[in-house]
């Protein structure tokens, strides 16, 4: 790697079994390509106007973690201002830093509870299954995968369609997708759990850990968690878009991310506003990297993959997959119709090696429906991974706009509505894949929608599985009018 200033070393590649053998040493001793900018997260033509809307806010209008939903909209994307205030790009070079005087001890996380649950009544389960072959049918997904997980446990696992259209290998209920922004999340948790910890404030400036950076003194923690930082989205650099199209299985690291491609210039005062950035969320890694004194990486699977027993994630191209992922598609027209065509690099990275090293901690996890909904259940309705206080700082919202929408985002989390259910939680775009993953805090059901076509975002098919999980109530009879007798006059 290019030995950036902000970042640590990449850890080299291993098996998921040495890996397992690595964790269980620790626990006994302590525990352990489309041509256009921003088509990592969306597809152009689909969500270009959300790419070029305007989120001004003055002052910034924060929302208590219990207020109602604004109403449905789609999850997190890019939404550059074209307004900005000119700021210097970041000048690479050494800086003097703090470190912990130890690596930090990570709090001890139990695994995910293996209870009993019953099973989804017959009807349920067969109704989710036609429901998600019908929304594969209409979306013209080439696979897709989805999982609810039930108030008392129970629990749905669904799968259609194909994984790797040309080999005809099937969607199964373990095949992982890419996650993309859905790692957010997990990096999002990570920081926070280091605040439970002590270890860092939602408020300490980024000076502390990158001083050199511009505007370091005035964005805080809290701000790259929800995006009212003003720094500008790598991703939206078409010099990047470029080189990663160029060259897709060249391994990219954040210090040449954050180096070369990060737009010059701030989308607005930190603070003042909101724009998603993926910028921020690979800045994130580097603190966390900084605080741990690991790489993300790292950190990541041992203080969260690991403990909470997520034996279906990774973090691509540094892990292997248990099984082999789907492949990421695009839709074109052929012959015959609409075609799908692979958009890969021959390897089990996906979409591509490029743009999978490029996202890092903002977008390079991959993983299973089954593990989602399990992770957002414990992380947005459980406890154990955050404290009381510290979750309620990341369900604290500020308005966003998201597909000309007006919405909620937290630290790492987006509220958004569904016929009137409101859901915490994220969506996740890369080239030819999606992803979500929705809590229903009021009825405390989970669903996880994973699918390998690149136009769309997982929170349609979340919404229309919702709806089979949240019927409308039947329309009650009108009762017929009843006429009061006129009294009689009197006499």
């Amino acid at each position: 790697m290019t030995a950036g200033w902000w970042s640590a070393p990449d850890p080299p590649r291993r098996p998921r079994r040495l890996r397992r053998l690595v964790l269980l040493v620790g626990l006994a001793g302590l525990f352990a390509a489309s041509g256009t900018a921003g088509w990592a997260f969306s597809d152009p033509a689909a969500f270009g106007a959300a790419l070029d809307g305007v989120a001004r806010l003055a002052p910034l209008d924060i929302a208590p973690a219990g207020a109602a939903a604004p109403g449905p909209s789609g999850g997190p994307a890019a939404a550059a201002s074209p307004g900005e205030s000119q700021l210097a790009s970041p000048t690479p070079g050494t800086t003097a830093t703090p470190t912990p005087a130890s690596t930090p001890t990570p709090a001890p996380l139990p695994s995910i509870p293996a209870v009993v649950a019953p099973d989804v009544p017959a009807a349920m389960a067969a109704r989710l299954d036609r429901t998600l072959a019908r929304a594969r049918a209409a979306l013209l997904l080439p696979g897709v995968e989805a999982t609810v997980i039930f108030a008392d446990g129970s629990t749905w696992n669904g799968a259609a369609g194909m994984a790797d259209v040309a080999a005809a290998r099937p969607v199964l209920p373990s095949t992982p997708f890419a996650a993309a922004s859905v790692t957010k999340t997990f990096t999002s948790a990570l920081i926070l759990r280091y605040v439970d910890q002590g270890l860092l404030k939602l408020d300490d400036p980024l000076a502390r850990w990158l001083p050199e950076w511009p505007n370091a003194r005035k964005i805080t923690i809290r701000m790259l968690l929800n995006h009212t930082s003003g720094i500008r989205d790598f991703f939206r650099n078409p010099k990047l878009d470029l080189a990663l199209n160029k060259d897709m299985k060249r391994t990219w690291t954040s210090a040449e991310i954050l180096e070369a491609y990060v737009p010059k210039g701030a989308a607005f005062p930190p603070g003042t506003s909101w724009s998603y950035s993926n910028t921020n969320y690979l800045l994130l890694g580097v603190i966390a990297a900084r605080v741990g004194g690991a790489p993300w990486e790292e950190l990541v699977r041992r203080e969260l993959i690991d403990p909470l027993g997520l034996d279906s994630t990774y973090v691509q191209a540094v892990d292997e997959p248990l099984s082999a992922p789907a492949l990421a598609y695009r839709i074109i027209d052929g012959f015959r119709g609409p075609t799908p065509q692979a958009r890969t690099d021959g390897s089990t990275v996906v979409p591509f090696r490029s743009v999978v090293t490029a996202a890092g901690s903002a977008g390079a996890i991959a993983s299973t429906t089954g593990d989602l909904a399990r992770w957002a259940r414990t992380l947005y309705g459980g406890t154990g991974v955050l404290s009381a206080a510290t979750r309620r700082e990341m369900l604290t919202f500020v308005k966003a706009y998201l597909y000309g929408t007006v919405t909620s985002y937290g630290l790492g989390v987006s509220r958004v509505g569904f016929d009137g259910h409101t859901a915490y939680g994220h969506t996740g775009a890369l080239v030819g894949t999606r992803a979500a993953i929705r809590y229903f805090p009021r009825e405390k059901v989970t669903v996880a929608v994973l699918f390998n076509r690149e136009t769309f975002v997982g929170d349609d098919v979340v919404r229309i599985l919702a709806r089979t999980i949240f019927p409308k109530p039947a329309a009650s009879p009108s009762p017929s009018p009843v006429v009061s007798p006129s009294p009689t006059p009197a006499p």
